[in-house]
């Protein structure tokens, strides 16, 4: 049962909302009880690709028709930030040779998949997922993520993106792109952090090598103009980003420290799905079961990203004057989700309904209290066969 409680009038008014989904449901979806055959044969027809395709459709419908007034961006960019993240699997032969494995450290290896994320920061939510093989090349997944990107978007990369071939990609498909450098990328880096310069821009000097690994992708040598920027920090070096974004004056040197802050969203996104949505609790034990969960999981995740963006207006009214800042307390919202998801969809569209729902997640919120970090304690763990939760 869930039980939302409104102030209206001085009263508090207690709605019961699987009573009130159970009364408008269809007698038909009522009544109708399904065995546990029946819903394994139902379920082998229904393919992935059609949580993929809701994923797409959901995402382009939300984001066509948010407000320009509420939309969040960077210079007017739509940030998409890139990464990807190994799932571990049950130990089935069958995954095992679709997917491939991995050691654990010991003599036993475990079977893995690849899921990499294109994953809007501002609105906390996935774009696209790409699930595939363990040791398929993250550029590669990147480079598939293109079909649901728009020319203003700034994608958005940490270390080991970077390849010769990578970024001429970007260019010829004319996509802006900020990615973090490790200091051996190439000579023109090296270099670069050697100078102590704060930012410089640079033409590409490929090696033959690298001409070879991109003519063979079947891409077209040109000059690449990138610009270097060094940001310092105190925890740690220096670190360089290379962007295509080279108007000093327009997008200052400063500025990318907020920028490359915003990268962290892609790494939330992934936990929401290890720690949150249990996305490595599996369903089944099959190839076609594993992929039907995964981009279920993603399109669930969008979902309640989506709900939480709807249920701002509710927040913003009810902590008007408080002092600190709140947020959705994200773990309730996938509560809610889960209890009302079946009500909500078993129905035909009811404003109501979606009303009482919305208001019930802004109920729950955590406080955020500003310039609050812990250093991270470093724990030694045992060897396991199989390491579950959050394992970036």
């Amino acid at each position: 049962m869930i039980e939302i409680f409104l102030n209206q009038n001085r009263r508090s008014i207690k709605i019961e909302l699987s009573d009130y989904f159970r009364k408008k449901a269809p007698s038909s979806f009522r009544k109708q009880l399904l065995s546990s055959g029946a819903f394994t044969r139902a379920r082998a027809k229904l393919k992935e690709t059609a949580f993929i395709q809701l994923l797409h459709d959901t995402v382009h419908f939300f984001q066509a028709h948010v407000p320009q007034s509420l939309r969040s961006s960077w210079h007017g960019y739509r940030i998409l930030a890139v990464d990807g993240s190994d799932l571990t699997l049950p130990d089935i032969p069958e995954l095992c040779e679709e997917f491939g494995t991995q050691s654990n450290g010991s003599d036993v290896r475990v079977p893995m998949a690849k899921l990499s994320f294109l994953y809007d920061v501002n609105l906390k939510m996935p774009v696209d997922a790409q699930l595939a093989k363990k040791h398929t090349s993250e550029r590669d997944l990147a480079i598939q993520h293109f079909e649901q990107t728009k020319a203003n978007d700034l994608l958005l990369y940490d270390r080991g993106y970077y390849a010769y071939w990578f970024v001429l990609h970007h260019v010829l498909d004319n996509r802006e792109f900020c990615l973090r450098l490790k200091r051996n990328a190439c000579n023109q880096v090296k270099a670069f952090y050697k100078s102590g310069k704060k930012q410089t821009i640079i033409t590409l000097e490929p090696t033959d090598d690298m001409r070879d690994k991109a003519i063979q992708r079947g891409l077209k040598i040109t000059p690449i103009r990138v610009r270097l920027i060094r940001l310092k920090t105190t925890k740690e070096d220096d670190y360089v980003l290379m962007t295509s974004l080279t108007d000093i004056v327009k997008y200052p040197h400063t500025d990318f420290y907020a920028l490359y802050h915003l990268r962290w969203g892609v790494e939330e996104g992934f936990k929401t799905q290890k720690a949150f949505l249990n996305v490595e609790d599996f369903s089944g034990r099959t190839v076609h079961s594993i992929k039907q969960d995964v981009h279920a999981s993603v399109l669930i995740q969008a979902l309640i990203a989506i709900e939480c963006f709807a249920s701002k207006p509710l927040i913003n009214k009810k902590v008007k004057s408080r002092s600190f800042e709140y947020i959705i307390n994200f773990t309730a919202a996938i509560s809610q989700f889960k209890s009302a998801i079946v009500g909500l969809l078993s129905q035909k569209v009811n404003l109501d309904a979606i009303y009482l729902h919305l208001k019930l997640i802004a109920n729950d919120l955590t406080i955020v209290k500003p310039d609050r970090s812990f250093e991270r304690e470093k724990v030694r763990c045992k060897r396991q066969k199989n390491r579950r939760g959050y394992n970036k």
